[in-house]
């Protein structure tokens, strides 16, 4: 593993201690390599993937020995607007791929983790940033595969596109959602990304809707299709922060969504299909502030279990 030092050897001097404030969150230093050098704010690294120093405020693309949880990187990404930044820049991370900040931050750990990542999208999304992506493609998709709620949640209030079913469920827009059921001509769906699975089946595309319904804690929409008769304990393809409802409420801390599941029937003992890990094992690996709100999950899904312990053997008698 290569030190900082030797990665930002790479770059000038003077690019080389932006990024170096930049990471670790500190805005005098920052504030002042841009007032000797105006000029970095549209300098690229000399790395492959050519970032401008607001790419690095995502902590993803770029070398993962340079991506930190920065507690104050919407500080870093305003003075970086104010001195010029360009927000929809592409970059080269990722083989193949143009990637804005945006596109980065929807999609990273790091933000999240440092409880950041909405005011971030906000701030970019202030300045101008394109809400669905600069070819349309959806942040919002990417957002909803990461599992990143809190750019999901500024996405949404910033108005992004909620028009096909997995997004509308994840909205909350229930009358949406419910003329979608009824194959209403009212309701015209758009494609969605060709990024996000989501099935041309319908059946399939409902129960991504309430998987993606209870990871936002949409208990109305959650309800919805459960009555209209999705599978409580569907398993639809998708990302690798999705595996059934139960699942992606507990590991977000849904506990209104996760109550709802197990009272309709819900079986806690599921294990996905790519960590093979129960909605128990999932709460663990939930991220900033919905760390402490798995602890009522954790309640809720230990309750469930005694219960059903406790009616097994009132039957045995």
């Amino acid at each position: 593993m290569a030190s900082i030092d030797e990665i930002l050897a790479a770059d000038t001097p003077a690019f080389g201690n932006a990024v170096r404030a930049i990471i670790t969150g500190n805005t005098d230093d920052l504030r002042a390599e841009l007032a000797t050098a105006p000029g970095l704010i549209r300098a690229r690294s000399a790395s492959p993937h050519h970032a401008t120093l607001l790419h690095y405020v995502s902590a993803n693309g770029i070398e993962s020995e340079l991506q930190f949880a920065v507690p104050n990187a919407d500080e870093i990404a305003a003075l970086l607007i104010a001195a010029g930044a360009e927000v929809d820049a592409p970059c080269d991370a990722y083989v193949g791929l143009c990637r804005t900040t945006m596109d980065l931050l929807v999609s990273s750990d790091h933000p999240t983790e440092a409880g950041v990542a909405g005011r971030l999208v906000d701030l970019l999304c202030s300045a101008g940033a394109a809400i669905d992506g600069a070819d349309g493609d959806g942040s919002l998709a990417t957002a909803l595969y990461f599992g990143t709620l809190d750019c999901v949640c500024a996405l949404i209030a910033r108005g992004a596109r909620t028009d096909d079913v997995a997004f509308a469920a994840a909205a909350g827009r229930t009358d949406w959602v419910q003329s979608w059921l009824d194959d209403s001509a009212n309701v015209m769906a758009r494609p969605p990304p060709a990024s996000f699975p989501l099935s041309s089946d319908r059946a399939v595309a409902a129960e991504q809707a309430l998987v993606f319904a209870s990871m936002c804690g949409q208990t109305e929409v959650v309800r919805l299709l459960l009555d209209r008769g999705v599978k409580v304990n569907a398993n639809p393809p998708g990302s690798h922060w999705t595996a059934t409802p139960l699942h992606t409420a507990a590991i977000q801390g849904q506990t209104v969504v996760v109550d709802l599941l197990l009272r309709r029937g819900a079986d806690r003992t599921l294990k996905d299909s790519r960590y093979q890990s129960t909605p128990v094992g999932w709460l663990a690996h939930a991220r900033g502030a919905r760390r402490a709100l798995t602890r009522e999950v954790a309640v809720l899904l230990g309750r469930d279990a005694r219960a059903k312990t406790m009616a097994g053997h009132a039957g045995g008698h």
